[in-house]
């Protein structure tokens, strides 16, 4: 297994802002995306979703070669929770992650960095609470628009973003909850994560490439340069995200994407 293309594109510019990382071992392949920060609150000085990525990504690259799906998910889990101080908000770092098990030939899926190889692709994980966030934000700045407000100014003042803030920073309830039933989602942030919120694939013997790639790219494609010319195509025609892009945030003034993007293809022939 080797790297034949990977990109990580901090969507302020900043490496040492960006909660995306990419690993790529001997053994393991995997794509963590940390989630963006809405609190403000830093961790040895950095947002929670840096914390959460870089800590995974360490996690990643010193697990077992035959780790199961359990035991891999069960390690990132304890790797996080060990870096994380006891009296923490109601949001917590955490990072989706998906991993590609060369030993086993199995992807794990845990939250909503995607993945492509021929005939296969990982369907949108869509949770339901941004469903509703999108769908709430979305038609805020519509309005905004037939009121008379541009682009550009919703573009550096996103009310529909700042009116959905309060559910996402609730959201978290949510994360790893089998209480919260069809509102549940997974994600590595230091609590066990349900089995059955973890999605495991298999790789068939004759693919020969996997491409791995966090949500910063709306679709993946088997090149870098086609993922990349079909984000930068919706951008052109949705900047503020509320149609073929429709999200929870839209691009920012002076930003390179509406979040922190992440490419990763790998060989598997050798």
């Amino acid at each position: 297994m080797r790297p034949v293309e990977q990109s990580v594109v901090p969507k302020l510019g900043d490496p040492e802002l960006c909660e995306d990382g990419i690993v790529c071992t001997g053994a393991f392949a995997a794509v963590v995306d940390g989630a963006t920060d809405k609190s403000g609150r830093r961790y040895d000085g950095l947002s929670g979703g840096r914390l959460a990525m870089l800590v995974v990504c360490d996690a990643v690259a010193s697990l077992p070669v035959r780790a199961t799906m359990p035991e891999a998910v069960a390690f990132l889990t304890e790797a996080l929770a060990e870096r994380l101080p006891a009296d923490l908000p109601l949001e917590r770092p955490s990072a989706a992650v998906t991993i590609y098990s060369a030993a086993r030939r199995e992807l794990w899926q845990v939250g909503d960095v995607g993945f492509w190889f021929p005939g296969n692709a990982a369907p949108p994980v869509e949770k339901r609470v941004d469903v509703a966030n999108v769908a709430m934000r979305t038609a805020i700045l519509r309005a905004e628009l037939l009121l008379g407000r541009t682009v550009a100014e919703l573009a550096a003042d996103d009310v529909g973003r700042e009116a959905i803030l309060p559910l996402l920073r609730r959201q978290a309830v949510f994360a790893n909850n089998p209480a919260a039933g069809g509102l549940a989602f997974a994600v590595i942030d230091g609590r066990p994560v349900p089995p059955g919120l973890i999605r495991a694939v298999p790789v068939p013997a004759d693919v020969t490439e996997l491409v791995l790639a966090s949500d910063g790219y709306p679709a993946i494609r088997p090149t870098l340069a086609a993922t990349e010319a079909h984000l930068r195509g919706l951008l052109d025609v949705d900047p503020l995200c509320i149609g073929p892009l429709a999200a929870t945030k839209g691009l920012a003034p002076g930003a390179l994407g509406y979040d922190d993007r992440s490419y990763l293809r790998i060989d598997l022939s050798g």
